[in-house]
């Protein structure tokens, strides 16, 4: 029995640093990046986060999987933040950023807390997307030691050029079916 408190007390503080996380805290950010054991808690966040965004497609329009629900809530996501690390890491070098991968890896996954919001059909997940950016940011800034200006462009630059990429493409697409755009 003596394990349960002590589980309960590792949610307790796992839930005190998403709380910090979301309530933009860059004291968290910097804890997270350079603590090795926290890998697996980000990793567990994002898959929280996305479980109860996903949940919103039970609550909204559309038709749900639950198979499909939890390959999108933990396998998706959690590869998405290998992914967007990995690409936010290169570019954070171009700005004489200081962190290794892990070190950001660990604060973006608490980044990604506020996606939670999703599970409110309609306005919760553009509310959480922006506010996931807003974190994003800090999570930058903190762990590859950066001004705010430079954090900024590292989480910008990307989501810039993935918009230009689906414009193109919607375009693209519009076009083969012979949607006219005038």
């Amino acid at each position: 029995m003596t394990g349960d408190g002590a589980e309960v007390t590792a949610s307790g503080a796992m839930m005190d640093r998403v709380i910090r996380a979301v309530k933009l805290d860059p004291t968290l950010y910097r804890e997270v990046s350079g603590d090795d054991s926290k890998t697996t808690e980000a990793m567990i966040v994002v898959a929280l986060a996305a479980a109860i965004g996903g949940l919103g497609t039970i609550i909204g329009p559309g038709d749900f999987r639950f198979g499909r629900w939890i390959l999108a809530a933990i396998l998706a996501p959690t590869v998405g933040l290998a992914i967007g690390t990995g690409i936010l890491w290169l570019i954070g070098k171009l700005f004489s950023g200081k962190a290794e991968f892990m070190q950001m890896f660990r604060p973006l996954g608490y980044a990604y807390a506020p996606s939670a919001l999703s599970i409110v059909p309609f306005i919760g997940g553009l509310v959480g997307g922006i506010w996931s950016l807003v974190c994003a940011v800090i999570a930058v800034r903190e762990s590859e030691e950066v001004t705010t200006g430079s954090a900024v462009a590292i989480v910008l630059i990307p989501s810039a050029v993935l918009l230009i990429i689906a414009v193109v493409f919607v375009a693209a697409l519009l076009t083969i079916v012979g949607v006219s755009t005038s």
